[in-house]
């Protein structure tokens, strides 16, 4: 639940925020992948609900995999997202783009 829960807040964060990078196709990636996250958490959390049984089945194996998916794209959405923020922050000398947040490095 609270997986879902931050999920769905970064989600809600990221698409609500009017800053100036939202454009940007990483921080739309990272909002697709904690929506696609936040969504599919959920149907599987109800589908293991009502229809899970304790003990070794393939339940088991299926939810392992789900997880390990879900996890797999929350860190390559996360990943889009820390590399445009570097971006901004830092800049690239080798790519010509100057720095945009706090150029005089207070």
């Amino acid at each position: 639940m609270i997986a879902i829960t931050t999920a769905f807040a970064a989600t809600w964060t990221t698409v609500t925020s009017k800053e100036t990078g939202s454009y940007s196709s990483a921080f739309k990636f990272l909002a697709f992948a904690n929506a696609f996250t936040c969504g599919f958490a959920l149907l599987f959390l109800s589908f293991v609900f009502f229809f899970g049984r304790h003990g070794l089945n393939p339940t088991n194996h299926l939810l392992f995999l789900h997880d390990m998916f879900l996890m797999s794209l929350m860190l390559s959405g996360v990943a889009a997202g820390t590399a445009f923020g570097y971006l901004g922050r830092r800049g690239n000398s080798h790519a010509g783009w100057s720095q945009t947040c706090d150029p005089s490095n207070k």
